[in-house]
């Protein structure tokens, strides 16, 4: 075997070793995490929590407790419109002109109230922070964030997940509206927007407050449509977005 022989076939093997090497790197995953191992051990370990909290709420209860709504508000509204219909029907059997007349005020007037109603949902100020537990699922409404949470419901490379309302979930699911994760639905993206008094962005942060550069998944081992409950500090900002620092997570199973 010549010289030139011997260097051809070193050379032809250097590179199906090489060639090799990159395939199998591909396969087990060369991009794996930079993730410090240790701290994703300690952070997992500090948000893990290994029972349910007492007292759960959903995400849209929390949501009205944070703004102030209570059930007392939505009976007295209900009480209001009862006795104003009953009045209404006495005096259209009396003088059914002027029951008229009352009829259309009232009409023009609950129009105002109504359209009023509206404004004050629309322009949240920010409210104070509360100590709360909240369950919710990761995922299962569509998007209203789509520009600036591409990665929904995870952010990548960032601790941070968006949990739904369950009960706003099951109603979907009631009326025969559910599709694949990431499916396209011209539906859901006309409606997106409202889902955003459903959802909750809860962040995971460290002892500065900086959320942590780890992807949620990764660090707790969360998916799509976990049931998950968030112990920690909710809050609306101005603008109407809840976020919550949790302080620990418990998924059911």
């Amino acid at each position: 075997m010549t010289r030139y022989s011997l260097y051809k076939k070193f050379v032809c093997s250097a590179f199906y070793l090489l060639f090799g090497a990159l395939i199998l790197c591909g396969l087990q995953g060369c991009s794996k995490s930079t993730a410090d191992p240790a701290l994703l051990a300690k952070y997992r370990e500090q948000f893990t929590l290994t029972s349910e909290p007492a007292e759960v709420q959903t995400v849209f209860e929390v949501r009205e407790t944070l703004l102030g709504v209570s059930d007392a508000d939505h009976e007295d509204h209900d009480h209001d419109h009862g006795e104003e219909t009953g009045h209404d029907h006495d005096e259209h059997a009396d003088q059914d002109e002027h029951d008229e007349h009352e009829h259309g005020d009232a009409a023009e007037h609950s129009s105002e109230e109504h359209e009023h109603e509206h404004q004050v949902t629309e322009v949240v100020q920010t409210t104070e922070p509360k100590n709360i537990a909240m369950v919710g699922q990761i995922g299962g409404l569509a998007n209203p964030w789509e520009e600036t949470q591409p990665e929904f419901p995870f952010a990548k490379s960032q601790a941070v997940f968006f949990l739904a309302d369950p009960q706003a979930i099951a109603e979907h699911e009631a009326e025969g509206h559910t599709h694949a994760p990431g499916e396209e639905c011209a539906f859901c993206a006309a409606h997106a927007e409202e889902n955003s008094e459903l959802l909750a962005v809860v962040r995971l942060v460290d002892e500065k407050g900086q959320v942590l550069p780890f992807d949620a998944r990764e660090l707790l081992n969360l998916n799509v449509k976990d049931m998950v409950v968030v112990q920690g500090e909710a809050q609306v900002l101005e603008g109407g977005m809840m976020i919550v620092k949790a302080t620990g997570i418990f998924v059911r199973k």
